[in-house]
C-alpha cells in the first residue's frame, strides 16, 4: 500500500472528543514517556498501535506520504523532535499543542516553545484496535 491508498476509518472517537479527553488530564504525570500511547487512547483504542514509537510512526506515515508541513490543524498529531527522539502531542490550532510533554505531565504548550522540528499528519492510527 503505497502513497494515499492506505485505507482511513474514522477513530472510535471523534476529534472534539479526543482533545476533551486530553485537556482533563492536564497536570497528570501517569504519561510520562508514552505520549504516542497518550495519543491513540485519546482518539479511543484502547490496544496497541501497531508501532513500536513514535519514531516508528513518522517512518511509516512519511513511507505512505501521510506527513505534512506549516501550520498544524486543530486535531492533528504533531511530530516533532525533542530531547533526542521524535514525540507527538495533539494540535489545539493556533500553533498549541497538549499532550505529555517533555516535562512528563499532560499540558498544553505553544509549539514553537518547544521545537521548530515538526511535520504533521491526520489522527490515523491504521492498525489500531
Amino acid at each position: 500500500m503505497e502513497g494515499r491508498s492506505v485505507p482511513r476509518v474514522a477513530n472510535p472517537r471523534d476529534t472534539e472528543s479526543a482533545l476533551n479527553w486530553q485537556l482533563e488530564r492536564i497536570g497528570s504525570a501517569a504519561w510520562l514517556d508514552w505520549p504516542l500511547k497518550f495519543q491513540r487512547m485519546a482518539f479511543g483504542y484502547a490496544n496497541d498501535s501497531g508501532w513500536h514509537d513514535a519514531s516508528d510512526a513518522v517512518s511509516w506515515l512519511d513511507h505512505h506520504k501521510l506527513l505534512h508541513e506549516g501550520e498544524a490543524p486543530r486535531g492533528a498529531l504533531v511530530w516533532y523532535h525533542a530531547a533526542d527522539r521524535i514525540r507527538v502531542a495533539c494540535s489545539l490550532g493556533s500553533g498549541q499543542v497538549v499532550g505529555p510533554l517533555l516535562t512528563g505531565p499532560v499540558e498544553v504548550a505553544d509549539l514553537r516553545s518547544l521545537t521548530t522540528d515538526y511535520v504533521w499528519s491526520d489522527p490515523h492510527f491504521p492498525f489500531g484496535h
